[in-house]
């Protein structure tokens, strides 16, 4: 039997003559392969190790037990931060922090929004003393 050997652009390099046993295995051989090549490429595989990376689609929304202690020591922190702050201010803080602008804020509160603006920055500065200057930046 004759057999061609190609390269790996399917090229014929050489033809050998092989007696026919290992013929029939060769020829089985190539076509097995081509049909691995063939479901390679109608099939997508998806690692287990990479579902990190593939996004939502695969991984699991629910947050890692890091996430949670990230959330937690975000929230002490920032309940540490609100301890600082005075009545008026926490109260203005949480209007803002529930979407109002500072319009909506200085109708709600019954002043004016220059009040509402001077409240808003004394908070900022307070702010920056407490996360040390770092404007909230974690490392």
């Amino acid at each position: 039997m004759l057999i061609k050997l190609k390269d790996n652009d399917g090229r014929v390099i050489q033809e050998v003559e092989v007696d026919d046993e290992f013929g029939e295995w060769y020829v089985e051989q190539e076509r097995i392969e081509e049909n691995a090549k063939r479901r390679d490429r109608y099939w997508i595989t998806v690692s287990l190790d990479s579902l990190d990376y593939e996004g939502m689609r695969f991984a699991d929304p629910s947050p890692t037990p890091a996430e949670i202690c990230e959330r937690e020591d975000e929230q002490r922190r920032v309940d540490e931060f609100k301890k600082t702050l005075t009545p008026t201010q926490l109260r203005r803080l949480e209007l803002l922090e529930e979407g109002n602008s500072l319009r909506e804020v200085a109708r709600l509160e019954k002043t004016n929004l220059s009040a509402i603006q001077k409240t808003r920055d004394q908070i900022r500065k307070k702010y920056e003393i407490f996360s040390g200057g770092q404007g909230g930046q974690n490392d």
